[in-house]
């Protein structure tokens, strides 16, 4: 019998500035990331991971933030040490870490390659140094080309590059010529994202003010320029914004786009947990201090709590979890019914470009795919933004290139539906 492998997301909320498109949660103003911050991370993974003990071995890791390249060499390799005493990493397993660009050197690059990370993700995002400066990046141009060329030299693994499409002062040509310099490096995943407008962030504050005229359009056909660059030059697109070379798929993102469970640690980190039809999301608390003090000051509690539910199975365990909020009012647990289960399954499933199968929707839910959807699949295959196959009995669908730029206006139609 095949193990049972889990997804673990760990969140490094601090950085030393803030990207006015950010609406991640971190904490802007640090140096540096703080020891008692990472204590509290190390007991949180070790506890949670033995309370999901019927999962054997890890079967992705991704360290992300905020800015997980502030941790030092000392911090990175503590909270590897306790992912490693915590489930097996196998060589099977993905193991990414962001990097910011400008903390990225040969003696960082030669620590990662002693450590089981085996996947580098960096953020490039531009390569247009106006872009840059008026987005709050750290890097420059030339700090990002630096990181690139470290990453090339150094490092023998996976790496991957993200990049911001339509930032401001961003041009067709600097754009792809940004491109152009990027592919040199040999990447062999690129994620390539729509800049959005969040509310909250500087960028949607400024969008009714000195943005106002922000181009849309001029945006979107960049990005579909940008897409049949790399289309010619080897990155197949597998989902709305991410490319990659044949087999280098992220893991740990499939992972969210399949509905595969997946543990979310550090403060204001989530976590998923499906149970047929109903899952459990687990979100930790983004006051830092608070999260901080949980795990400082109750780690006798919540252990002596979770030895006495060692004796249930995983799924009483969920549901006792959150009927007693065990853990406290440090995470926020949320019980996700059937039908948002349902719709999570094919929003999430059609942003990959293999789309969604009936067969995969009966082993969730015990049931078939909704007459409704499929109706809907043909309604949009009657426009041309949509394929259908029925091959052996399996009824399944995808947007397609074409269609999977009107995911959106899916999302609503779908929503709709009784």
């Amino acid at each position: 019998m095949a193990e049972k492998a889990l997804s673990l997301y760990v969140h490094i909320p601090y950085c030393i500035s803030k990207c006015s498109y950010c609406d991640f949660f971190s904490r802007g103003g640090c140096k540096n990331v703080p020891q008692e911050y990472v204590e509290a991370l190390c007991k949180e993974i070790s506890f949670r991971a033995h309370l999901h003990s019927d999962f054997s071995e890890w079967k992705s890791v991704y360290i992300g933030g905020g800015t997980p390249s502030l941790l030092s060499e000392a911090q990175l390799l503590k909270i590897c040490d306790e992912i490693a005493a915590a489930k097996k990493i196998s060589c099977k397993t993905e193991f990414t870490i962001e990097l910011n660009p400008d903390d990225v050197n040969p003696d960082f690059i030669n620590a990662l390659n002693q450590l089981p990370v085996n996947r580098i993700s960096v953020g490039i995002q531009s390569l247009n140094e106006n872009s840059l400066s008026f987005a709050k990046r750290r890097a420059n141009t030339s700090q990002n080309i630096y990181s690139m060329e470290c990453i090339s030299k150094y490092w023998n693994k996976g790496f991957s590059v993200d990049l911001i499409c339509g930032l401001p002062y961003e041009t067709k040509e600097t754009f792809m010529q940004g491109l152009e310099v990027v592919i040199r490096f040999k990447p062999d995943h690129i994620s390539m994202y729509s800049l959005t407008f969040e509310d909250e962030t500087p960028f949607g504050k400024m969008l009714k003010k000195e943005l106002s005229d922000y181009d849309f359009d001029f945006a979107d056909d960049l990005w579909l320029k940008g897409r049949e660059f790399l289309k010619e030059k080897g990155y197949g697109q597998y989902e709305v914004s991410n490319f990659c070379k044949k087999g280098f798929e992220s893991v740990h993102n499939l992972s969210y786009w399949t509905q595969k469970d997946y543990l979310g640690c550090g403060s204001g980190a989530t976590g998923t947990f499906y149970d047929g039809s109903c899952a459990l999301r687990i979100t930790a608390t983004n006051d830092i201090e608070k999260y901080c003090n949980c795990w400082k000051n109750e780690p006798q509690k919540i252990a002596t709590r979770g030895s006495e539910l060692e004796k249930f199975s995983e799924k009483t365990c969920r549901r006792l979890m959150a009927e007693h909020n065990f853990f406290s009012d440090c995470y926020n647990v949320e019980n996700i019914d059937e039908k948002t289960l349902m719709f999570e399954f094919f929003m999430m499933g059609l942003r990959k470009l293999a789309g969604v199968k009936e067969s995969d929707f009966i082993k969730c839910f015990s049931k078939k795919m909704p007459v409704s959807v499929k109706q809907l699949a043909k309604k949009w295959e009657e426009r041309g933004l949509c394929t259908i196959n029925e091959a052996d009995g399996d009824f399944s669908f995808t947007l397609g290139e074409s269609g999977i730029l009107f995911l959106n206006s899916f999302a609503v139609e779908l929503d709709l539906l009784e």
